[in-house]
C-alpha cells in the first residue's frame, strides 16, 4: 500500500516566535512582569524615587532628607525625656516607700518602747514583709519583661 502524502494537513500551523520553552515574546514579556517586584523600607524612600523629587521640585531630596533628620531628633528628644521622667519618678517611688518604712518602723519601736510588744511586732513584722514582698515582686516583674522582650525582639509574640 502506498501512503499518500497530503501536504497541507501534515504540516503543522505557523507558529510566532516561539522560544524552547514553548513562549512566545509577548508571554515570556508577562511573566517577566508578574516575577520582577521590589520594595524598600525605611524613613526615606528609595534612592531613586528621592532623585525624582530633585526633577520634580528644586532640591527636593534635600528637603525630604533634612525633614527626616529633623523628625529623628525630635524623636529621639521626646524619648530622652520619657526617660528621663521614668527614672525620676523611680526614684521618687523608691524615696516614698522608704520613708513609709522607715515611719512604720519608728510606730514599731515607739510601740514595743511603750510596754505594747504583740502590737510593735506585729506592726514591724508587717512592714518588713511588705518590704521584702515589694522586692521580691519587682525582681520577678523585671524577669519577666526582661524575658518578653527578649522573646519580642527574637520574633515570638506571645505573652505570658
Amino acid at each position: 500500500m502506498s501512503k499518500k502524502r497530503r501536504g497541507k494537513q501534515d504540516q503543522s500551523p505557523p507558529e510566532r516566535s516561539r522560544d524552547s520553552a514553548g513562549l512566545s515574546a509577548q508571554q515570556r514579556h508577562q511573566i517577566v512582569q508578574a516575577q520582577v517586584s521590589a520594595s524598600f523600607s525605611g524613613p526615606l524612600p528609595h534612592p531613586d524615587i528621592l532623585a525624582q523629587y530633585n526633577h520634580a521640585v528644586p532640591n527636593g531630596a534635600e528637603r525630604i532628607i533634612v525633614m527626616a533628620e529633623k523628625q529623628s531628633e525630635h524623636r529621639m528628644a521626646l524619648e530622652t525625656q520619657a526617660l528621663t521622667a521614668d527614672i525620676w519618678r523611680s526614684y521618687a517611688g523608691v524615696g516614698a516607700g522608704l520613708l513609709v518604712a522607715v515611719l512604720f518602723l519608728v510606730a514599731s519601736y515607739d510601740l514595743i518602747h511603750d510596754g505594747h510588744e504583740w502590737a510593735g511586732a506585729t506592726v514591724g513584722g508587717i512592714d518588713i514583709a511588705s518590704l521584702v514582698g515589694v522586692f521580691v515582686f519587682g525582681t520577678i516583674s523585671r524577669r519577666r519583661e526582661r524575658e518578653n522582650r527578649a522573646r519580642w525582639l527574637a520574633g515570638d509574640s506571645r505573652d505570658d
